[in-house]
């Protein structure tokens, strides 16, 4: 295989395909004579398909229609009779409305439906009055049963029997058994005000103590020498001069000192001092809906286009009251406009 000279650039891998024939070809009818196309039209003829599926025309079923059927009035299925609108029945116009009682009772049997409150009713024939008569056995109420059951002997003319037994045994019943309300005889004779336990001693040590410790040397006292300052070498933030020492280091928030472009980018996320603050978005002024901004108001503008603002505006001045008054706002503000 290593040894077997490689193929040259012209052959071609894979199995060769057979030609076949084309689908042009195999949709395509072959043309046929018109002497062939009537013996053709012929032979299918006898079939019941193309006699009920022509070529080119619906479907023929050989339905035998009556003379009514093929008049031009006759419409199929059955005749409707009007009746109530659905709207009155939904909402009748005298209010809530009620069916018979003959209808009534057809739901109630068929689906079921009781009015509010109604009692189920059965039909039955009862010998009795229904309405008064309770079924059932009706036994005499008995005052104190309960207790008559746990001490007989304790009601009527009867008393509890006296026994007298044994003090041995009173008093093995006495050690045996736990008494009501009091605790177990174990038959120690002792004080019954004598308190048993140990006494809790007072200790120095308390759970402050024990959570903050007793720092014996005031190096156990003072903070960490690295807490809120790096002591790891060559990384501290040691400055060369001692001018520096109070510098703040890096580049601010709001660049002021840099001056603002003429036309910003949508891209450009730096503040050149001139965004809006916090209280101005969450309170906008009105006059924003007018799209006037802050900065419409401290723009500076020519006489005449304060004139023609102070004229569309409704104020109209002569023109010598008019300039009196742009010198004295001029002056006011101090700031040279151009004429």
């Amino acid at each position: 295989m290593a040894d077997n000279p490689k193929p040259g650039s012209n052959f071609i891998f894979g199995k060769k395909t057979e030609g076949s024939d084309h689908v042009p070809g195999v949709l395509k009818y072959p043309a046929m004579s018109k002497l062939a196309e009537y013996n053709n039209d012929l032979c299918e003829a006898k079939y019941g398909s193309h006699k009920r599926e022509p070529l080119g025309k619906p479907m023929t079923r050989n339905y035998v229609m009556p003379e009514k059927v093929m008049q031009e009035e006759f419409r199929f299925g059955q005749h409707v009779i009007p009746s109530e609108p659905a709207k009155n029945v939904l909402f009748p116009e005298g209010g809530e409305k009620h069916e018979t009682p003959r209808v009534a009772a057809m739901y109630l049997k068929t689906h079921g439906t009781f009015e509010p409150g109604q009692q189920k009713e059965r039909n039955y024939n009862w010998p009795i009055d229904k309405k008064n008569h309770r079924f059932g056995y009706i036994e005499e109420r008995e005052a104190d049963g309960a207790a008559k059951c746990v001490k007989p002997e304790r009601f009527g003319e009867s008393f509890p029997e006296t026994k007298i037994v044994k003090k041995t045994v009173e008093d093995y019943i006495e050690v045996t058994k736990d008494e009501l309300g009091k605790h177990k005889n174990l038959g120690q004779q002792s004080d019954p005000n004598q308190v048993f336990g140990a006494m809790k001693r007072k200790e120095e040590w308390n759970a402050a103590m024990c959570i903050y410790g007793v720092p014996e040397t005031r190096n156990e006292v003072d903070p960490e020498p690295d807490l809120g300052r790096c002591t790891k070498m060559n990384c501290t933030n040691a400055v060369r001069r001692p001018e520096d020492t109070d510098r703040a280091f890096g580049v601010p928030t709001i660049r002021n000192d840099i001056p603002k472009k003429a036309r910003k980018s949508v891209a450009d996320p730096q503040n050149y001092g001139d965004e809006p603050e916090a209280v101005k978005l969450l309170f906008p002024s009105s006059y924003l809906e007018f799209g006037i901004t802050e900065e419409d108001f401290n723009a500076p503008r020519s006489r005449e286009e304060i004139k023609t603002i102070f004229e569309n505006i409704g104020f109209q001045y002569k023109i010598g009251k008019f300039n009196a008054m742009f010198s004295r706002a001029q002056q006011y503000v101090n700031v040279r406009i151009r004429v």
